[in-house]
């Protein structure tokens, strides 16, 4: 008889605009091969060619969001685990153990929805899949923050670690994306990273001399997008008139899309079809100074065969990529790096060939899956 194994994502996995998307995508691939699954999630459409699993969709419901706050308040849970909480859940995971009887497994993504779900969920085994390390990503915010709002972030980052940790202790395993992370989440934490899907290899002439992706509502992208346009464009410009930067990624503020169109900048949000996008692209630039977990878009720029440029914050626990980067911290290294790319187109196709034959050895999508499978079934991990 097949396992039966049940996830609970805080958002539907379409579209795959965020990280947390893209991971329960990943357990949707990873698991559709080895066990019957149930998805339990908000509302959406199921896109044709998705992996077999049924859905059992968690309504909205301000009564549960109600119900939700009163207990924040009492327990002292962080302001974010309300975004997933204003969803009828209990009811939900009600339908989807009616119909598959109790799970061999569950696997719950994000510490933000553990306390409107953990209680109701009958398996025998428990998976905790953090993706990576919210409260960090809060103290970072702070960090780039001023005034009362670097001390509102701070305490918002103090409650997350206390979920994320009280969580950890109630699931058989936790999963982060980075090993500098798992640390944070206790001794049944392990680091697996979801990978990269690989289309056929880049051909053709690529149009866009520089690109920069990335959620653009992310407070992290937005930063690094406003530091290539105000900081590092201008100084490639300089020394190339004609050269051209891709801008891309869903919710683009106004403020973004209104470079489109001048000094060689095109802008395009949301990307429609991203891998073919992607390979019009010679140079991906990526001046990260804000984040956590490992950087979706630097896996992206690899699989596309672009030169990378980035700071070391944006190939953290990639070292197969930062071994083939040109690394950089400040504006006029960064933009000094991209430019010498362009100069020498042949070592730019060079150490954009690198990156996909790093990506294929260790990054792939399918070897990440056999890792999350054996995670979500007990099984001894196969990397």
């Amino acid at each position: 008889m097949a396992r039966r194994v049940l996830v609970v994502s805080s958002r539907f996995p379409w579209p795959v605009v965020t990280g947390d998307r893209i991971r329960a995508l990943a357990w949707l691939q990873a698991l559709a091969l080895r066990a019957g699954v149930t998805l339990v999630a908000p509302p959406g459409v199921v896109p044709s060619g998705a992996p077999p699993f049924r859905f059992v969709a968690a309504r909205r419901s301000l009564t549960a969001l109600a119900v939700a706050a009163a207990r924040a308040v009492a327990e002292g849970f962080p302001a974010t685990a309300l975004l997933a909480a204003g969803y009828d859940w209990r009811g939900a995971l009600a339908r989807a153990q009616d119909g598959a009887g109790a799970f061999d497994a569950a696997v719950v993504l994000l510490a933000r929805l553990d306390p409107w779900v953990v209680r109701d969920i009958r398996a025998e085994r428990m998976v905790f899949d953090a993706v990576d390390s919210l409260a960090a990503n809060l103290e970072a915010r702070a960090a780039a923050s001023r005034g009362p709002a670097r001390w509102l972030w701070r305490w918002e980052a103090a409650r997350t670690r206390l979920l994320e940790s009280d969580a950890a202790r109630r699931y058989d395993r936790t999963l982060v994306v980075a090993e500098a992370e798992r640390a944070a989440f206790g001794e049944r934490a392990a680091a697996i990273f979801h990978g990269v899907e690989l289309d056929p290899p880049a051909t053709g002439d690529r149009d866009f001399d520089v690109g920069f992706w990335g959620r653009l509502a992310y407070f992290a992208n937005r930063d690094a997008a406003r530091l290539v346009r105000e900081e590092i464009w201008p100084r490639i410009r300089a020394h190339r008139p004609e050269a051209t930067l891709l801008v891309a990624g869903a919710d683009a503020p106004a403020a973004v899309r209104g470079w489109h169109g001048r000094d060689g900048i095109t802008v395009v949000s949301p990307m429609e079809d991203r891998a073919a996008l992607l390979r019009r692209v010679k140079v991906a630039l990526f001046p990260l100074r804000f984040g956590t977990g490992q950087s979706n878009k630097v896996l992206e720029a690899a699989e596309a065969s672009c030169a990378l440029v980035a700071t070391p914050e944006a190939v953290r626990g990639l070292d197969a990529i930062a071994a083939g980067t040109a690394l950089a911290t400040k504006p006029e290294e960064l933009a000094a790096r991209v430019i010498e790319l362009l100069d020498n187109p042949t070592a730019a196709r060079a150490a954009g060939s690198a990156l996909r034959a790093a990506v294929e050895r260790e990054y792939s999508r399918a070897a990440a899956c056999e890792r999350l499978a054996a995670a979500a079934l007990g099984e001894p991990d196969p990397g």
